[in-house]
């Protein structure tokens, strides 16, 4: 079906789904909210091109669809089944980029990809889940619409009220996620780093090395566990892509920094000699066993990718992913990643805005390790719905 202003007036709602990247970008561009107005065309050239390569896989399990009244576009979904993406520890299709003017075309929407669920023989729906996660991001926004747009966060029209249609069409809320400027001073607890672990910083060629080991490590940790866990293979090589844009972006603003500033934080002089300032990615910092080397913890943040499509100065870092080795607790890790890898980024490269992302409300150990340093800034929702047999 081709969208044309010439196209016969349609009396009534109707749904289609498409594959033509030429229709999809069409929709996006008609109906997509971006905050801040310079980047929707980038988001929606990138969205469109993260569809084109996944359309290209027979198997992949995909679909776009959207609802016109009258010839006029009134709302759009894409639902997935991705093989990385574990709810809980178990495969779960899930639904994002969800926009509807109105409750019917909204209940449209829902009713095609719960039937496309249902094709594919599974009985539970979550979302929003926005793929792909460096433009996208999990959950519904709530509060926090006065906060800068931040690559890998989830954003969303204020005035919609998609939210309350789900629930009017039973879906749960299941999850809520916060977002907090945790990284925005040094912890004081942060006094002891045991000695047999070491901090550093690499070059994104060491980092790409790393890759099974760092997989290993959060499949370890805590992918059979979390409400929403949208990792694996595809995210890991998006992040490093993002490490490459920046790369070429990042300066050092404080070529004179004195590193005796920070002698008195454990670990920060012997991580200094380490790095090399020119090559090393300064929004990732690595622990490793000092005997065996073994990788025991990692702080993975992303620079804003936004920044760089607008064309300003790289100083917003998205704090997403912290992992510790679960032996390896209690040994000062957690703070040592964060006040080196804070102290670091702000001093030398000029870092300024640091943003823990997607923290989810029931995980106690992180609420309990962030949340005493920290304000909240945004809250985002995930809802659910068990679909039954027809």
């Amino acid at each position: 079906m081709e969208i044309s202003l010439e196209q016969p007036i349609e009396k009534e709602l109707t749904v289609a789904s498409t594959r033509n990247i030429s229709e999809i970008q069409f929709v996006l561009t008609e109906l997509l909210y971006v905050p801040d107005e310079r980047l929707k065309p980038m988001i929606v050239l990138d969205l469109a091109d993260y569809l084109a390569e996944k359309f290209s896989n027979p198997d992949y399990k995909i679909r776009f669809y959207y609802t016109t009244l009258s010839g006029i576009l009134t709302g759009f979904v894409i639902c997935q089944i991705d093989g990385d993406y574990k709810s809980y520890g178990k495969s779960c299709p899930t639904f994002g980029w969800l926009s509807a003017k109105n409750f019917s075309s909204c209940k449209k929407l829902m009713i095609e990809l719960e039937n496309f669920v249902r094709k594919n023989n599974f009985r539970k729906i979550r979302g929003p889940i926005n793929y792909p996660k460096r433009i996208g991001g999990i959950g519904w926004q709530t509060e926090g619409f006065a906060c800068p747009m931040m690559s890998g966060v989830a954003f969303n029209d204020p005035g919609s009220n998609v939210l309350a249609y789900l629930k009017e069409l039973g879906y749960k809320i299941d999850t809520k996620y916060s977002c907090v400027d945790a990284f925005v001073k040094i912890w004081a607890k942060g006094k002891e780093l045991d000695e047999g672990i070491m901090i550093r910083f690499l070059p994104l060629e060491e980092i790409k090395a790393l890759k099974a080991q760092i997989l290993s490590l959060a499949q370890q940790s805590f992918y059979s566990v979390l409400a929403d866990a949208a990792g694996g293979k595809d995210r890991f090589e998006e992040i490093m892509e993002i490490y490459y844009q920046a790369g070429k972006k990042v300066n050092i603003v404080n070529p004179e920094f004195d590193p005796q500033t920070y002698a008195e934080m454990p670990g920060f002089l012997d991580t200094w000699k380490a790095a090399d300032l020119d090559k090393i990615v300064s929004t990732c910092i690595f622990a490793f066993d000092r005997r065996s080397r073994e990788l025991v913890g990692l702080l993975m943040a992303q620079p804003n990718l936004y920044q760089l499509w607008a064309g300003e100065p790289l100083t917003h870092m998205n704090v997403d992913t912290i992992i510790i080795k679960k032996e390896y607790a209690g040994k000062g890790i957690f703070s040592a990643l964060h006040n080196i890898g804070k102290s670091l980024s702000s001093a030398v490269y000029g870092y300024d805005y640091y943003e823990g992302t997607t923290i989810w409300a029931n995980n106690d150990r992180a609420i309990k390790a962030i949340f005493p340093h920290s304000s909240p800034l945004r809250t985002h929702f995930v809802v659910q719905k068990r679909i039954l047999r027809k």
